[in-house]
């Protein structure tokens, strides 16, 4: 009932756009919530003066606001896509931002596949100045979206690492995945601890809480998190174990970390539109169009 209310409504305010006739200028988008994601700005501008354009406005889309800046030797402000509005012949102005963007990843793994999915909440902004009077206008949107990111398949078989000598749990890691590492000690009780270094250079390190072997469990097995600190980055890395108080290693395990494959988010593709990213941002687009078609219904 709520959304054929609403586009009654709309019905009505997009009969007044057309009478109006009013010249909308957008601007790229500003990222205030550093969403990290290529072409953010002028991509989500492109997609706001395609929808409004849809409805039979007339739209001076972000590329031409630029465009004047770039011949004027201008950078981009309030005041200047101002001046690049008029300049064009809007009588309106539009100006977006992204207010909130968060995106939640999880992972999990069946038989030879990673599945990576998402969860994406995002907030978005819209001022609208009206050129012959200065008055403004803001109005505001929500989306949220969640499912798969991407899908993966992995031909590294987990191992048990308690299964004889020391071991890594596999030989290749995603970024940010959890290491495991196990010994079986032939003779408890000792204790052991493991450092964990660059193939290429024993910095930067990490080296593990000791631990301690018995008769009735023989197993000793760490966790590492990738941190040493900084963050580990994809490449070979060597971990090596040492008997308490032996400072010479007694074995050693080489694995490697690898950057996870992903599609890059590009603002405006169409494998960005079908991602969560895309799904959340598109569903708050489309209530920032309504709320702005009503807007510009009340214009003249």
């Amino acid at each position: 009932m709520r959304r054929l209310a609403m586009m009654g409504v709309l019905v009505a305010g997009l009969a007044l756009v057309g009478a109006a006739g009013s010249v909308v200028a957008v601007a790229p988008f500003g990222d205030e919530a550093n969403t990290g994601l290529a072409n953010v700005g002028t991509g989500l501008g492109e997609m706001l003066s395609q929808r409004l354009s849809a409805h039979g406005v007339l739209v001076v889309p972000p590329g031409a606001l630029q465009a004047w800046l770039a011949q004027n030797g201008l950078l981009p402000s309030r005041e200047t896509w101002q001046a690049a509005a008029l300049a064009l012949g809007a009588e309106v102005l539009i100006l977006p931002a992204v207010e909130k963007f968060q995106a939640t990843t999880v992972s999990f793994t069946v038989f030879l596949f990673t599945v990576r999915g998402a969860t994406v909440v995002t907030d978005l902004r819209a001022e609208l100045v009206r050129g012959g009077t200065g008055a403004t206008e803001v109005v505001k949107a929500h989306g949220e979206a969640s499912g798969p990111a991407s899908v993966e398949v992995s031909l590294h078989f987990p191992v048990d690492v308690c299964g004889g000598g020391f071991r890594t749990s596999k030989s290749v890691y995603y970024g940010g995945e959890a290491v495991l590492l196990g010994y079986l000690d032939p003779l408890p009780p000792n204790s052991f601890y493991v450092v964990i270094h660059p193939v290429s250079s024993p910095t930067p390190s990490w080296t593990s809480a000791a631990a301690g072997s018995s008769v009735v469990t023989p197993c000793v097995s760490w966790t590492w998190n990738q941190v040493f600190p900084p963050q580990a980055e994809a490449g070979d890395y060597v971990a090596e174990l040492y008997q308490v108080p032996n400072p010479v290693p007694i074995g050693a395990r080489t694995f490697s970390i690898t950057a996870a494959a992903a599609v890059e988010l590009v603002v405006g593709t169409s494998a960005f539109g079908t991602a969560p990213w895309g799904e959340a941002l598109g569903g708050a687009l489309d209530e920032l169009t309504e709320k702005l078609l009503l807007l510009l219904g009340g214009d003249g």
